[in-house]
Order: C-alpha cells, then sequence, then structure tokens
C-alpha cells in the first residue's frame, strides 16, 4: 500500500484494509447506482474510472492486490473487480452509455506502471473482455486510455514519462472507440498520425 495513503487514513481514523467480498459487492452496486443517477440527471453516460491508483485500478496491479481469493493472483482474478462493476453499469444504463479509463503505465499511488512485464497482460485481458461483450451486443461507448506520457497526474508537465511502452496493443484486441489522452497538448504533432484511425479520438489536457 502507498505509504503515503497509510499515514492519510490512520490521521482519519479511516485505517485501510482488505475489502471484503460483502464489501466488493456493495461497491458494484455503488457504481451502478452511481451510473443510473447521473444518466438520469442528465448526463449522457459514465466513465469507470480505473486508473492512477484508484480502487479498481488497485486491484488490476499485482503490486497492490495480494490478495488470495477470486479477486486476487491470476489476470482473470485481478480483472474482475473491474468487469463486475462496468458489468453493472452495463446493466443500469446500457453499455452504449459506459466508457471505461484506463492507465496501463501509471505509478501514480504506488501502481507498478512499466516495472512490471506481466501487467500488460492484464490489461489485454480486460480489453479481450471488453470485446466479448461487444460481439455479444454490449458494445461500450469507448475505452479511454492514457498514454505512457502521463504516469504521475500530479507531476509538472513533460516529467514523469515512461518511454519504453505504448498502448498500440490496444487497437488488435478492442475494436470500438479509443480515447487516447496524456499530455497530447504539449505533443501536438503526434495528434495527426493518431486521427488517421477513424475510431481514435483525442482528450486534451494533462491526463
Amino acid at each position: 500500500m502507498d505509504p503515503a495513503r497509510q499515514e492519510i487514513a490512520f490521521y482519519a481514523n479511516n485505517q485501510q484494509h482488505g475489502l471484503t467480498k460483502e464489501e466488493i459487492k456493495s461497491f458494484v452496486a455503488d457504481f451502478a447506482n452511481a451510473a443510473k443517477n447521473s444518466v438520469k440527471a442528465g448526463a449522457d453516460g459514465v466513465e469507470v474510472h480505473s486508473t492512477f491508483g484508484f480502487i479498481l485500478n488497485q486491484f488490476l496491479d499485482p503490486a497492490s492486490n495480494k490478495r488470495t481469493d477470486e479477486y486476487g493472483g491470476s489476470i482473470e482474478n485481478r480483472s474482475r473487480f473491474t468487469l463486475e462493476v462496468i458489468d453493472a453499469c452495463i446493466e443500469a444504463v446500457g453499455a452504449e452509455r459506459v466508457g471505461v479509463r484506463l492507465s496501463p503505465w501509471a505509478t501514480y499511488g504506488a501502481m507498478s506502471g512499466g516495472e512490471d512485464p506481466t501487467l500488460l497482460a492484464t490489461y489485454a485481458n480486460i480489453l479481450g473482455e471488453l470485446e466479448k461483450r461487444g460481439k455479444a451486443g454490449m458494445c461500450l461507448a469507448y475505452v479511454h486510455l492514457i498514454k505512457p506520457r502521463i504516469t504521475d497526474p500530479f507531476s509538472p508537465e513533460g516529467q514523469g514519462v515512461y518511454k519504453n511502452g505504448n498502448n498500440d496493443f490496444a487497437h488488435s484486441i478492442w475494436k470500438g472507440p479509443i480515447i487516447k489522452s496524456g499530455n497530447l497538448a504539449l505533443n501536438s504533432e503526434v495528434v495527426k498520425d493518431m486521427v488517421k484511425d477513424a475510431r481514435t479520438l483525442i482528450s486534451y489536457g494533462t491526463f
């Protein structure tokens, strides 16, 4: 666990602990309820946030996921929580109103990023599962991928770049729309090539 977060949790009298299965089910229901309420309030859709060391990302990453039950260990098990949340949101508001955000190279929140050679296989598994859902008539609105230019959203612009990887693998697995982001405002020269792919959308901003 991230020592800084442990300290904050300690002083807030909300100490970190491994989620129980009942708590995981409750979180899944909360995501679905939030999706339903957002659309009811007028939102076009929702984006499931599984990046930068937040709860779903913590389950994906073996650096933080030390569980020995069906939510830990194997790639399939570590992917389970994120996929359960996505499925619950699909059921709540429809697949066409659901997107998911992933950060394969992020190190913020003590995540592994490019240091773990197995981590891309985890993201490939998730994308493969989403593609299966798409072929079954439950295609998400998009997948949003953070490029390795941003490994820590709080680093100064242009710093913290991971140079030994990219997100090209996603295109051969997931056939739906892909939103790309990651300091593209400072690297506008690459955007023209990105949008040659008709299913690629660009998100400007730091991350």
